[in-house]
């Protein structure tokens, strides 16, 4: 409780920090030498402006509720350790945050790799093990990308954001496929619902604020100076990413995955959002997105540690035992939708507008409003399956009112209704976007022609079951990302028996497995004995001939 409480009390520090820096329009830049040979400068370099300090103060507001939720989810044998875990992820997040430097932005993001890979195998099963191991390999080649621009940027020895006003295009390339990595877009998207296998504490931070988040905010830090390819790519993967992340949310069962694809679907907006140019749009999205995320999937935790269950199916009742728990759920996902005055809705619709007001009005762009009117099917759905009055749930439910594990959402749950009129007032004052009638008429027509769609895929009839299928493996995502694993699994039997083991084969096992063979042969020993004596009489007559 303590430790939640501090961490409350200190991220009021950056949020004051953020609201000084945006109305007095100020940023501080901190550079200290670090190495310097010949030419070459790699200095350490923060970066502290309004944006850095909102998502810290994001980040750590987040993390003070998981810590006060984990209190009762996580056993107090096991509490101490899991918070060890816990805020050594929410440390890279923070480094990675305040790094202007792309040499320290990765000391962040490999911290992010190793800590979510450690609480991903959390329970230490196999399902988790199988899960752990396609997230950490999912975010290496990220890590590997960004080692490869460090490389190349040694050219031009500036590795800081800010004052390189133009990346190459392939570095930029590069950052782009290792912001996708770690964002899980496409082809990357298979480590995001096998990240579930967590506790739920821990879904709550990875998929909300900070491990699937990196990705976005790399882009936002470095898109300062639109590059048109680079936009294109990420236009492209991030409406791919969109779409199939919706369609599958509408098949899924399990109430976990179904909140971790809709993350999917919003992080693909969001990169849609920056492929358009409009970078601040994309952060607004990114801070509210968080909050109500994070929310959803306490709900959800609490609904899960309640009736022992993950899938919907068998789940119920419980509007009855916890009114508090539904309602806010029901908050979130009304957030989610974009419901008109709720804090989804001031970050969405005028993204949504953004797309259809731009130029860019292609296929991609009706995909994506396609996947936002999808977005209300799958959250509809997920509440009719995991609230509906059947008797469907175990006898020995342990639901009750005085639950302590409500506290957190309640802190939580006006932040989801008023957090975006005050980001719109706090850094947007003078925004007003007004379009054109027939504009707005066709986003409501393609959004309601998504949330057909995403109802007609609900319900469909047992002959659509196989295309069902297809879509809940990410569109055969899961197979594009086993593909590399193959050769993997090849050099990994070698190591095994020809370098790791040798050793054992050639050391002590050898010799023990030689002498017990001896030992239960004794003509064999008396006969080797013999030879040995032989060679020893022959040798120095064989030395004196020669």
């Amino acid at each position: 409780m303590f430790q939640s409480l501090l961490m409350v009390i200190m991220s009021l520090f950056p949020l004051i920090m953020s609201l000084f820096m945006i109305y007095t329009s100020t940023f501080i830049s901190i550079e200290m030498p670090l190495i310097s040979i010949y030419s070459i400068n790699i200095p350490i370099s923060f970066l502290i402006d309004w944006t850095s300090m909102m998502f810290l103060f994001t980040v750590m507001f987040i993390s003070s509720m998981i810590l006060m939720f984990s209190m009762e989810y996580i056993p107090p044998l096991e509490h101490k350790q899991f918070s060890i875990m816990l805020l050594s992820f929410v440390l890279s997040m923070s480094f990675l945050i305040v790094s202007d430097n792309i040499i320290f932005i990765l000391l962040g993001w490999d911290g992010l790799g190793l800590t979510s890979f450690v609480l991903v195998v959390y329970y230490q099963n196999a399902s988790s093990s199988a899960s752990g191991s396609i997230t950490i390999f999912s975010n290496r080649v990220g890590d590997i990308l960004i080692l490869l621009s460090i490389a190349f940027l040694a050219s031009v020895s500036n590795w800081n954001f800010i004052m390189n006003e133009n990346f190459p295009s392939l570095i930029l390339l590069f950052l782009v496929l290792a912001a996708c990595s770690k964002s899980a877009q496409f082809p990357f998207s298979a480590w995001l619902p096998a990240a579930m296998a967590a506790p739920t504490p821990i879904s709550a931070l990875v998929h909300s604020s900070t491990l699937v988040t990196a990705g976005v905010y790399l882009l936002i830090r470095i898109m300062n100076y639109p590059h048109p390819s680079a936009m294109l790519l990420i236009l492209i993967i991030s409406s791919m990413s969109a779409i199939y992340a919706s369609m599958s949310a509408n098949w899924e069962m399990d109430m976990k995955k179904i909140i971790a694809l809709s993350t999917l679907s919003q992080i693909a907006m969001m990169m849609f959002a920056i492929s358009l140019g409009s970078i601040s749009l994309a952060f607004f999205h990114l801070i509210i997105h968080a909050l109500f995320k994070s929310m959803m999937f306490l709900c959800a935790g609490i609904m899960i540690h309640s009736s022992t269950y993950q899938d919907m199916r068998n789940m119920g009742t419980v509007l009855n035992y916890t009114p508090l728990v539904t309602s806010i759920l029901g908050i979130a996902s009304l957030s989610l939708m974009g419901f008109p005055f709720m804090s989804g809705f001031f970050s969405k619709d005028p993204i949504v507008e953004t797309v259809i007001f731009s130029k860019t009005l292609s296929l991609m762009s009706i995909l994506m409003i396609l996947s936002v009117g999808m977005t209300s099917a799958y959250s509809f759905r997920m509440i009719s399956f995991a609230l509906k009055f059947m008797l469907k749930s175990k006898p020995d439910i342990n639901i009750h009112p005085t639950n302590f594990m409500e506290s957190p959402i309640m802190i939580m749950a006006p932040f989801s209704i008023i957090m975006g009129t005050l980001m719109m007032w706090i850094s947007y004052p003078e925004q007003l976007l007004i379009i054109p009638n027939q504009y707005k008429f066709l986003i409501i027509l393609t959004l309601i022609l998504g949330l057909s769609l995403g109802i007609m895929l609900t319900f469909t009839s047992q002959k659509y079951l196989n295309f069902g299928q297809a879509s809940i493996s990410l569109w055969f995502n899961h197979f594009l990302t086993i593909l590399p694993s193959i050769p993997l699994a090849l050099i990994m039997k070698m190591f095994l028996k020809n370098d790791k083991t040798w050793q054992e084969t050639y050391g002590p096992k050898y010799c023990y497995n030689y002498y017990s063979n001896l030992s239960y042969n004794p003509d064999m020993i008396s006969s080797q004995l013999m030879f040995i004596i032989m060679m020893m009489m022959i040798y120095p007559i064989l030395m004196l001939s020669f």
